[in-house]
């Protein structure tokens, strides 16, 4: 099998190591381009997020409005409340059945896979139906009650209309360079979460340890660019009495003392322990989902959950709390003015089983609201249980920003969570706490298990480079799992021949070249170059790519034995002249070196040679596995 040319991505890799402020492989004259591409990429996404955030806050505000129960009393005000929860979450999971399924979850799962090197497994992730399902069922999602997050599903639209903006003409050169259009995809992804925050360097981080398998330099100026593009619209449009906005907390140096950090460590690994029990609880319900047993039907099971939130938020005020509100309640300095920590602990007792049902639906669902609020509402009862029995030298407020921020690590392994929890409450009072509490959360959820966003990879099937196949170990070699049985075309071949590989073998994106005698690998030939090749030949071209002529004498060698002229080629045959240089690996090499080819330079497959001749070929699917490589 063969995939996408090699030698160009070497060429991009090559590139790196270039010198310029520009990017690799661009002319200096392309940058306007690339600065315009990226404030607009920043500019568009926000405004999209923004846009969804006032259509929920308004779907909100009317079901608030319908089932108040002092125009219609408390159980035709029940009702109403229910019965438009369950239409509003149905809506939502039916914009992704009819639409498109890649906009069911958070979304950052499928980034991740695209951004190892898999785009062409799932490029439907990027579509404008996909945009439309995102939008529309995170709006109906979140307004029908169910409590999930929105920072997920922006990376994907934000991703999404990257993905767009590049095919612009006059973006277009921007998508022409492969290395380019990677940086472009990590952008965006930063560019979702500042948007969700306003915290361009948390966005930059965040975006790094979540989506990407490695990391190119260049990128960092260029997602920072677009992040600040993003976090100023949301400075200016968030920070108004529209929407709720995340409020800077006021705690005095006083309030942390260094004789409380073996507490903030405790509560760090508290909350690595609930972060990784957190993660096996989505994971349960995608099992009951895969298994298809009875009432686990999309539909079912949403209007279910939908029926259950609302049935338990409406009673209670607390419930139906926008979660930045009560975030922000949380990450008070003072007492808790609407709340006690009764009201606290039924929150999270409610909340934590509740959002992780509802990750697991088949709507757009982010986590990272969800799981602020939980660790907000853990480290707050944490800190005043701390505080009834010290005194009130301890400040609850300040437990419940390091709790927030440890166990968000813990669900998401992602250590940028500290640097978003510096940036949303503007101050650094409790840096060292935080930073201890989630490096600790980290540590310990990855001894239980992995990410919540690569556990979704797997169950979802998904492919993603970095995840080798338990089948394999680094110290294999390849020949121990390399496919034999290779499709190659000789450097000399008939008419008949090429027809009949084009034909049978049309997915191919490009053949091995092997000699006429002794199949010495030559190099490959793109498919493209082969139909040419084949329509000069038909109407009598000899100016083709692959020059061919009737040989005038059979069996007719240069002095020396050496190769026959181009010009003197036997009658009826082409000679084919590679155009691409494959990745070439020996049948000796470990796996663990092939793997790391793979996830850095993403290629398709690699050649297998042994003593220069061709021995069979390596792919992907070889490597890693998902339900998609299977297909």
């Amino acid at each position: 099998p063969a995939g996408a040319s090699i030698g160009s991505r070497l060429d991009d890799l090559q590139g790196l190591t270039s010198s310029g402020s520009t990017t690799m492989n661009q002319p200096r004259a392309s940058l306007p381009r690339l600065v315009v591409f990226l404030i607009l990429l920043g500019i568009l996404p926000a405004s999209l997020i923004f846009v969804v955030d006032l259509i929920v806050h308004a779907l909100t505000d009317a079901r608030e409005h319908l089932s108040d129960d002092s125009r219609h009393g408390f159980f035709p005000g029940y009702l109403i409340y229910a019965l438009t929860g369950v239409v509003l979450c149905l809506l939502s999971t039916l914009y992704c059945y009819l639409w498109s399924t890649d906009a069911e979850g958070s979304g950052i799962p499928q980034m991740k896979s695209i951004m190892s090197g898999f785009y062409d497994k799932c490029k439907s992730a990027l579509s404008l139906w996909t945009l439309a399902a995102k939008a529309l069922g995170l709006v109906c999602a979140i307004g029908g009650g169910l409590p999930v997050g929105w920072e997920g599903p922006n990376v994907h639209i934000s991703c999404i209309i990257a993905h767009h903006l590049s095919r612009i003409p006059w973006f277009r050169p921007l998508r022409r360079d492969r290395a380019l259009r990677l940086q472009i995809m990590v952008c965006a992804c930063s560019v979702g979460l500042a948007s969700s925050f306003g915290t361009p360097v948390g966005g930059v981080l965040y975006a790094l340890e979540t989506t990407a398998s490695f990391y190119l330099i260049p990128t960092f100026w260029k997602s920072t660019l677009a992040t600040i593009a993003g976090a100023v619209f949301y400075d200016l449009f968030y920070k108004t009495p529209l929407v709720e906005a995340f409020d800077n907390t006021s705690f005095a140096p006083s309030d942390y003392t260094r004789s409380q950090l073996l507490a903030f460590a405790s509560l760090g690994i508290a909350m690595g322990l609930m972060g990784s029990f957190f993660v096996k609880c989505v994971h349960w319900v995608y099992m009951v989902r895969i298994r298809n047993l009875p009432g686990t039907n999309r539909f079912v099971l949403v209007g279910m959950v939908a029926l259950m939130a609302a049935l338990l938020q409406y009673p209670v005020d607390l419930f139906r709390l926008d979660p930045r509100m009560a975030i922000n309640e949380f990450f008070s300095a003072d007492n808790m003015i609407s709340l006690s920590w009764v009201d606290v602990f039924f929150l999270v007792l409610i909340k934590f089983p509740l959002v992780a049902i509802s990750i697991g639906l088949p709507v757009p669902a982010g986590v990272f609201i969800p799981c602020f609020l939980l660790g907000a509402g853990f480290g707050r009862l944490f800190g005043e249980v701390l505080k009834s029995i010290i005194g009130s030298t301890i400040v609850p407020g300040g437990y419940a920003v390091v709790g927030a921020a440890a166990f968000t690590a813990g669900v998401t392994r992602a250590l940028s969570t500290s640097v978003i929890i510096f940036e949303v409450t503007g101050q650094l009072h409790h840096m060292v706490p935080t930073l201890v509490a989630v490096s600790l959360a980290v540590v310990v959820a990855n001894s239980f298990n992995r990410s919540l966003y690569d556990t979704l990879i797997i169950m979802k099937g998904l492919p993603y480079m970095p995840h080798m196949r338990r089948d394999r170990t680094p110290e294999m070699r390849v020949r121990d799992i390399m496919e034999r049985e290779v499709v190659a075309i000789r450097e000399t071949a008939d008419l008949e021949t090429i027809e009949n590989l084009l034909e049978i073998h049309s997915l191919f994106e490009s053949f091995p070249v092997v000699s006429s005698s002794g199949g010495a690998l030559l190099g490959s030939i793109r498919k493209s170059s082969l139909s040419t090749l084949l329509m000069d030949s038909r109407a009598g071209d000899r100016n083709g790519a692959a020059r061919a002529e009737s040989r005038k004498n059979d069996d007719t060698e240069t002095i020396g034995g050496n190769r026959p002229d181009k010009n003197r080629s036997r009658k009826d045959s082409l000679l084919i002249e590679p155009d691409i240089s494959p990745l070439i690996v020996s049948d000796d090499t470990r796996l663990g070196q092939v793997h790391f080819m793979f996830v850095m330079l993403m290629p398709t497959h690699a050649l297998v040679v042994q003593r220069g001749s061709l021995v069979g070929v390596i792919t992907r699917g070889d490597i890693v596995a998902s339900d998609m490589m299977a297909n």
